[in-house]
């Protein structure tokens, strides 16, 4: 049995995993045992709607450190990832830690630095880029089924204005999208806002492609390749149980499914669009 500890369950993506673990038979060797958040309701009501018998809500992460094998860290606001999962990857346990990875490359960097350290498996980010089409755009990028590509539009709302820590809150979801397709081979970003609304150009070797962080209702890639204009519409209804069975997977083998890279670059792009809104120019992606 592998006892979960879950940190961070005001986000509604701790219900959504909570259900994973206890209404799908496949994950019958998975229990959570420990609660933490900033209130104690979310977890309350996490516990009421699973009818989870038996787990405690500790005031500290730290109090779960002996109840748990593994955690899961959804808070909201990604300023608080690092101090709730870096504990727990020091001590060998696994983790899954949500979108934003963090806020901060530092603090990204030191988490990657101290499980590669530990030989600790960690995944996380966002679970979009786990979408069907995705998926499958990503295999026809490396197959160059599209001949040349000389550009392309993914779209994906966020905001600077969240309280959540602003841009980082939502945009993990696009960027993550964009480099899961095009690869982590990012060279710089070029960001503006117009009437509220976030664009930012992806500049890679070969091509320029545009990540619209639009409010719209539907999600969209569009490429425009050599041999062919691909358009489709982005399914998000199935990514938290890929997302889920990831982790599931990593906890059980002990392998991450997810690189370094891929872990780090979402935080890095991040980075360079706040920086690019600011200066209001074209920021290298320091690596």
């Amino acid at each position: 049995m592998f006892r979960v500890g879950m940190l961070g369950t005001e986000n509604s993506h701790a219900l959504a995993f909570a259900k994973e673990i206890c209404f799908k038979e496949e994950y019958k060797d998975f229990k959570i045992t420990a609660f933490y958040a900033l209130e104690k309701a979310p977890s309350e009501a996490i516990i009421e709607k699973c009818d989870i018998t038996g787990a405690v809500i500790v005031e500290d992460p730290l109090e779960m450190m002996d109840l748990v094998d593994c955690v899961i860290v959804t808070n909201r606001h990604g300023k608080y990832h690092e101090s709730c999962a870096l504990p727990f990857i020091e001590k060998g346990k696994p983790a899954f830690i949500d979108k934003p990875f963090t806020i901060d490359p530092a603090e990204a960097r030191n988490i990657l630095r101290t499980a590669k350290e530990k030989k600790v498996p960690i995944t996380g980010g966002s679970g979009c880029k786990y979408s069907p089409q995705i998926l499958e755009l990503r295999k026809l990028v490396e197959e160059n089924a599209f001949g040349k590509i000389y550009s392309a539009v993914i779209n994906f709302p966020a905001s600077t204005q969240s309280e959540y820590g602003g841009l980082y809150f939502y945009a993990s979801h696009l960027v993550e999208m964009t480099l899961a397709v095009y690869g982590m081979d990012m060279l710089a970003v070029s960001a503006f806002i117009n009437n509220g609304h976030i664009t930012a150009i992806a500049h890679y070797d070969k091509y320029d492609l545009t990540m619209q962080f639009a409010a719209s209702k539907k999600y969209a890639s569009v490429i425009y390749g050599e041999t062919d204009v691909d358009v489709r519409y982005l399914d998000m209804s199935s990514i938290f149980t890929v997302e889920f069975n990831h982790f599931v997977h990593m906890v059980r083998t002990g392998k991450s499914p997810l690189s370094e890279d891929e872990l780090l670059m979402p935080v890095l792009v991040m980075n360079a669009i706040e920086k690019s809104l600011e200066l209001k120019k074209t920021v290298k992606i320091e690596r």
